[in-house]
């Protein structure tokens, strides 16, 4: 055998194991309720800045990021009007989470 076949060998076996479609999904909908049990406080400072926090977090920092953005863009949006800034970020939930799928496939591949 080759010193490159060798190596090469090596390097798959220090892999992660495969993750399977059932597991992504369960991760998503773990992401999901998360997602559904947060609340996300926006506001803005007397100079204009915009500011974000989280009752609690997804426990990924970027979607903690997102969510946090995408709340902002939808109080901006909305002209901070309750129900249009909720149906904004039920709307945009589905990309979060589609990112966090991505995220995770990336991860594991």
């Amino acid at each position: 055998m080759s010193i490159l076949a060798a190596f090469l060998l090596a390097q798959g076996a220090a892999l992660p194991p495969a993750v399977s479609d059932d597991e992504v999904e369960s991760e998503i909908v773990v992401m999901a309720e998360r997602l559904r049990s947060i609340s996300v406080n926006v506001g803005q400072d007397s100079e204009g800045r915009w500011h974000c926090s989280l009752s609690a977090s997804s426990g990924s920092a970027r979607i903690d990021d997102l969510l946090c953005r995408t709340t902002t863009k939808c109080v901006r949006g909305a002209k901070r009007k309750r129900e249009t800034v909720e149906q904004c970020v039920q709307r945009r939930r589905a990309d979060i989470l589609e990112d966090f799928r991505r995220g995770i496939q990336r991860s594991r591949k």
